[in-house]
Protein backbone atom coordinates (compact mmCIF):
# COMPACT_ATOMS: atom_id res chain seq x y z
CA UNK A 1 0.00 0.00 0.00
CA UNK A 2 1.17 3.21 -0.55
CA UNK A 3 1.20 6.23 1.40
CA UNK A 4 0.21 9.63 0.29
CA UNK A 5 0.33 12.44 2.57
CA UNK A 6 -1.47 15.59 1.83
CA UNK A 7 -1.24 18.63 3.60
CA UNK A 8 -3.52 22.03 2.91
CA UNK A 9 -1.99 25.37 3.88
CA UNK A 10 1.86 24.25 4.06
CA UNK A 11 2.99 28.51 4.43
CA UNK A 12 0.31 28.94 7.03
CA UNK A 13 1.54 29.35 11.13
CA UNK A 14 0.72 25.86 11.76
CA UNK A 15 1.23 24.73 8.22
CA UNK A 16 4.97 25.46 7.63
CA UNK A 17 5.77 23.53 11.47
CA UNK A 18 3.39 20.71 10.01
CA UNK A 19 5.52 20.81 6.78
CA UNK A 20 8.83 20.28 8.16
CA UNK A 21 7.14 17.12 10.96
CA UNK A 22 5.64 15.38 8.45
CA UNK A 23 8.54 15.78 5.89
CA UNK A 24 10.46 13.61 8.30
CA UNK A 25 7.75 10.89 8.65
CA UNK A 26 7.30 7.34 6.47
CA UNK A 27 5.24 8.25 3.86
CA UNK A 28 5.56 6.77 -0.02
CA UNK A 29 4.22 10.64 -1.35
CA UNK A 30 3.63 14.27 -0.58
CA UNK A 31 1.45 16.88 -1.71
CA UNK A 32 1.07 20.57 -0.53
CA UNK A 33 -1.82 22.23 -1.57
CA UNK A 34 -0.75 26.07 -1.02
CA UNK A 35 -1.57 29.50 -2.23
CA UNK A 36 2.23 30.18 -2.13
CA UNK A 37 5.49 28.50 -3.32
CA UNK A 38 6.54 26.04 -0.68
CA UNK A 39 10.15 25.93 0.12
CA UNK A 40 11.01 22.09 -0.37
CA UNK A 41 12.76 19.70 -2.63
CA UNK A 42 10.29 17.03 -1.61
CA UNK A 43 6.46 16.07 -2.73
CA UNK A 44 4.22 17.84 -4.58
CA UNK A 45 3.38 21.63 -4.90
CA UNK A 46 -0.22 22.14 -5.95
CA UNK A 47 -1.19 26.17 -6.01
CA UNK A 48 -4.57 26.71 -5.46
CA UNK A 49 -5.96 30.86 -4.49
CA UNK A 50 -9.19 30.23 -2.95
CA UNK A 51 -9.99 26.90 -1.62
CA UNK A 52 -13.86 28.81 -0.34
CA UNK A 53 -14.26 28.09 -4.86
CA UNK A 54 -15.62 24.45 -6.09
CA UNK A 55 -13.78 24.43 -8.98
CA UNK A 56 -10.88 25.55 -7.11
CA UNK A 57 -10.74 22.42 -5.27
CA UNK A 58 -11.90 20.08 -7.27
CA UNK A 59 -8.75 20.90 -9.48
CA UNK A 60 -6.35 20.73 -6.97
CA UNK A 61 -7.43 17.53 -5.97
CA UNK A 62 -7.47 16.39 -10.02
CA UNK A 63 -3.92 16.73 -9.54
CA UNK A 64 -3.39 13.84 -6.96
CA UNK A 65 -2.57 10.29 -7.80
CA UNK A 66 -5.40 8.14 -7.54
CA UNK A 67 -4.17 4.11 -7.55
CA UNK A 68 -6.37 1.41 -6.02
CA UNK A 69 -3.04 0.72 -3.42
CA UNK A 70 -3.12 3.97 -2.42
CA UNK A 71 -4.32 5.15 1.26
CA UNK A 72 -4.33 8.69 1.69
CA UNK A 73 -3.45 10.71 4.43
CA UNK A 74 -4.59 14.92 4.64
CA UNK A 75 -4.15 17.66 7.54
CA UNK A 76 -5.95 20.66 6.91
CA UNK A 77 -4.18 23.76 8.26
CA UNK A 78 -6.25 26.29 6.88
CA UNK A 79 -8.29 28.78 8.77
CA UNK A 80 -8.58 32.08 9.38
CA UNK A 81 -9.60 34.53 12.96
CA UNK A 82 -11.67 37.52 13.72
CA UNK A 83 -12.47 38.23 17.09
CA UNK A 84 -13.41 41.20 19.75
CA UNK A 85 -16.88 42.28 18.52
CA UNK A 86 -19.89 41.63 20.27
CA UNK A 87 -22.89 39.67 17.76
CA UNK A 88 -24.70 43.13 17.61
CA UNK A 89 -21.25 44.77 16.39
CA UNK A 90 -20.35 41.86 13.71
CA UNK A 91 -20.03 42.62 10.48
CA UNK A 92 -22.17 40.94 7.84
CA UNK A 93 -18.85 40.70 6.00
CA UNK A 94 -16.88 39.08 9.23
CA UNK A 95 -19.87 36.66 9.11
CA UNK A 96 -19.92 35.61 6.21
CA UNK A 97 -15.49 35.73 6.06
CA UNK A 98 -15.37 33.45 8.58
CA UNK A 99 -18.18 30.77 7.37
CA UNK A 100 -16.13 30.73 4.28
CA UNK A 101 -12.69 30.94 5.52
CA UNK A 102 -13.05 27.90 7.88
CA UNK A 103 -16.46 25.77 7.34
CA UNK A 104 -17.10 26.21 3.68
CA UNK A 105 -12.88 25.25 2.76
CA UNK A 106 -13.46 22.65 5.18
CA UNK A 107 -16.68 20.86 3.77
CA UNK A 108 -15.12 20.81 -0.09
CA UNK A 109 -11.53 19.62 0.97
CA UNK A 110 -13.42 16.97 2.77
CA UNK A 111 -16.34 16.38 -0.38
CA UNK A 112 -12.99 15.92 -2.30
CA UNK A 113 -10.99 13.91 -0.25
CA UNK A 114 -13.41 11.33 -0.17
CA UNK A 115 -13.65 11.36 -3.78
CA UNK A 116 -10.37 10.54 -3.92
CA UNK A 117 -10.22 7.83 -1.59
CA UNK A 118 -12.87 5.89 -3.15
CA UNK A 119 -10.57 6.03 -6.17
CA UNK A 120 -7.66 3.86 -3.71
CA UNK A 121 -7.87 2.01 -0.50
CA UNK A 122 -9.06 4.49 1.92
CA UNK A 123 -8.05 7.57 4.27
CA UNK A 124 -7.64 9.29 7.06
CA UNK A 125 -8.72 13.30 7.15
CA UNK A 126 -7.48 15.47 10.49
CA UNK A 127 -8.85 19.27 10.40
CA UNK A 128 -8.05 21.93 12.49
CA UNK A 129 -10.84 23.64 14.86
CA UNK A 130 -10.92 25.36 18.25
CA UNK A 131 -11.87 24.30 21.87
CA UNK A 132 -14.33 27.68 21.75
CA UNK A 133 -16.02 25.75 19.00
CA UNK A 134 -16.82 23.77 21.98
CA UNK A 135 -16.91 25.79 24.89
CA UNK A 136 -18.59 29.32 23.75
CA UNK A 137 -16.33 31.99 24.55
CA UNK A 138 -17.68 36.29 24.42
CA UNK A 139 -16.62 38.32 21.31
CA UNK A 140 -15.41 36.10 18.66
CA UNK A 141 -19.12 34.47 17.34
CA UNK A 142 -18.14 33.86 13.91
CA UNK A 143 -15.08 32.68 14.61
CA UNK A 144 -16.35 30.05 16.85
CA UNK A 145 -19.85 29.25 15.27
CA UNK A 146 -17.57 28.07 12.18
CA UNK A 147 -15.28 26.16 14.23
CA UNK A 148 -18.49 24.91 16.27
CA UNK A 149 -19.72 23.91 12.37
CA UNK A 150 -16.73 22.01 11.59
CA UNK A 151 -16.87 19.97 14.69
CA UNK A 152 -20.10 19.17 13.35
CA UNK A 153 -19.69 18.55 10.01
CA UNK A 154 -16.65 15.65 11.28
CA UNK A 155 -19.06 13.79 13.14
CA UNK A 156 -21.76 13.05 10.00
CA UNK A 157 -18.69 12.43 7.80
CA UNK A 158 -17.10 9.87 10.04
CA UNK A 159 -20.93 8.50 9.92
CA UNK A 160 -21.31 8.73 6.69
CA UNK A 161 -18.17 7.09 5.69
CA UNK A 162 -18.37 4.08 8.32
CA UNK A 163 -18.37 1.49 4.98
CA UNK A 164 -15.55 3.38 3.19
CA UNK A 165 -12.80 3.16 5.30
CA UNK A 166 -12.24 6.96 5.20
CA UNK A 167 -12.30 8.38 8.67
CA UNK A 168 -12.55 11.58 9.99
CA UNK A 169 -11.51 13.96 13.23
CA UNK A 170 -10.60 17.17 14.10
CA UNK A 171 -7.99 18.93 16.81
CA UNK A 172 -9.41 21.45 19.16
CA UNK A 173 -6.73 23.45 20.57
CA UNK A 174 -7.51 26.70 22.50
CA UNK A 175 -4.52 29.07 21.80
CA UNK A 176 -1.90 27.94 19.90
CA UNK A 177 1.87 28.99 20.38
CA UNK A 178 2.88 31.62 17.51
CA UNK A 179 4.87 34.65 17.61
CA UNK A 180 1.73 36.70 17.44
CA UNK A 181 0.26 34.74 20.50
CA UNK A 182 2.98 35.27 22.96
CA UNK A 183 2.91 38.85 22.86
CA UNK A 184 -0.96 39.00 24.19
CA UNK A 185 -1.23 36.28 26.24
CA UNK A 186 0.47 36.04 29.47
CA UNK A 187 0.12 33.01 30.94
CA UNK A 188 2.11 30.77 28.31
CA UNK A 189 1.00 27.42 30.09
CA UNK A 190 -2.16 28.26 27.86
CA UNK A 191 -0.21 28.15 24.75
CA UNK A 192 -0.23 24.62 22.99
CA UNK A 193 2.50 23.65 20.97
CA UNK A 194 2.60 23.52 17.22
CA UNK A 195 4.63 20.06 17.64
CA UNK A 196 2.24 19.14 19.77
CA UNK A 197 -0.65 19.40 17.23
CA UNK A 198 1.38 17.75 14.64
CA UNK A 199 2.46 14.62 17.36
CA UNK A 200 -1.56 14.17 17.85
CA UNK A 201 -2.33 14.28 14.31
CA UNK A 202 0.26 11.70 13.54
CA UNK A 203 -1.15 9.52 16.67
CA UNK A 204 -4.66 9.90 14.64
CA UNK A 205 -3.07 8.81 11.06
CA UNK A 206 -1.73 5.35 12.40
CA UNK A 207 -4.82 5.04 14.50
CA UNK A 208 -7.48 5.08 11.23
CA UNK A 209 -9.31 1.97 11.84
CA UNK A 210 -10.06 2.73 16.04
CA UNK A 211 -10.33 6.31 15.15
CA UNK A 212 -13.15 8.26 13.80
CA UNK A 213 -15.83 11.10 14.39
CA UNK A 214 -13.81 12.48 17.43
CA UNK A 215 -13.26 16.29 18.03
CA UNK A 216 -9.87 16.12 20.19
CA UNK A 217 -9.90 18.94 22.88
CA UNK A 218 -6.21 20.72 23.43
CA UNK A 219 -7.03 22.84 26.41
CA UNK A 220 -3.93 23.48 27.86
CA UNK A 221 -0.06 23.35 27.36
CA UNK A 222 1.45 19.61 27.90
CA UNK A 223 5.01 20.41 27.08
Amino acid sequence: MNKIFILIGPTGNLGKDALNFFLNKNYDEYYFISRKPVNHNKGNLILVDDLSNEENVKNAFNKISREKNNYYYLLNTVGGYIGGSTISETSLTDWQRMISLNLTTTFLIAKNFIQLCNSGSGGSFVTISALSGIYPEPNKAPYSISKNGINYLIRLLALENKSNHISFNAIAPYIIDSKENREWVQDKSLLISKENICKLAEDIFNNTVAISGNIFELPYSNN
